[in-house]
């Protein structure tokens, strides 16, 4: 089971679960999301931690592919430290009047040192290039680029980006530099180049990106 961390510390992430979802279902992928509040969750009967709940999951339910969202108080609580991921996927928002609320800030000073993770998905604003850090944004030096962003009157993103960089997928291929497009539905184009990336590098294929509604409501 793949396990992806979705940063919802500001209440950004909605749209990049939305499309991943989507895209999951598409490729018939067996996907679940969960969004801990608490260190315990309840099922079949049980009081479990979170990462016993992680394990069940991936052992009686055959989970393929897990979206765990979590927010401030819980990264504040620590309650995702057991929890291994396979990706986290951030974003990058700043309230000039809560300088500590911004979401470089959480990647720095608390999810780099408290979380256990193979792969960072991270803004190419942060201005961080480093090992299991993967870049996306607008500039050409991001590891998967956007080059233009449109909407279409039916209220569809179109984006066209590109993958620049040779880069390791869960799958066990590489990816190589190749331009395609995604489309779907956001209030903002960076959460869904977000969720295309995170599908770049599930190892889904670039040429099943393009959806007319991907709103699965899922938070």
């Amino acid at each position: 089971m793949i396990t992806i961390g979705i940063d919802n510390t500001l209440d950004m992430g909605k749209d990049t679960l939305d499309y991943i979802y989507a895209i999951s279902k598409k490729h018939r992928i067996k996907i679940d999301h969960i969004a801990p509040e608490q260190p315990i969750l309840y099922k079949n009967n049980k009081l479990l931690s979170i990462k016993s709940y992680v394990e069940c999951l991936d052992k009686e339910n055959g989970i393929d592919l897990l979206l765990v969202e979590f927010k401030r108080n819980g990264i504040e609580k620590d309650l995702y430290k057991h929890v291994c991921f396979d990706i986290i996927v951030l974003f990058d928002y700043f309230l000039p009047n809560k300088p500590d609320l911004n979401h470089k800030y959480y990647f720095e000073n608390k999810i780099l040192k408290s979380f256990k993770c193979k792969c960072y998905l991270i803004p190419d604003t942060y201005h961080v290039k480093g090992k299991g850090c993967v870049t996306y944004g607008w500039h050409n030096d991001a590891d998967i680029s956007l080059s233009s962003a449109q909407q279409s009157p039916e209220g569809i993103t179109k984006l066209q980006c590109c993958i620049q960089t040779c880069i390791p997928t869960n799958k066990g291929t590489f990816t190589t530099p190749v331009e395609f497009p995604v489309w779907g539905k956001t209030k903002c184009t960076e959460e869904l180049l977000a969720g295309a990336a995170i599908c770049v590098l599930y190892g889904f294929d670039t040429s099943t990106f393009v959806l007319e509604n991907n709103i699965y409501n899922m938070v």
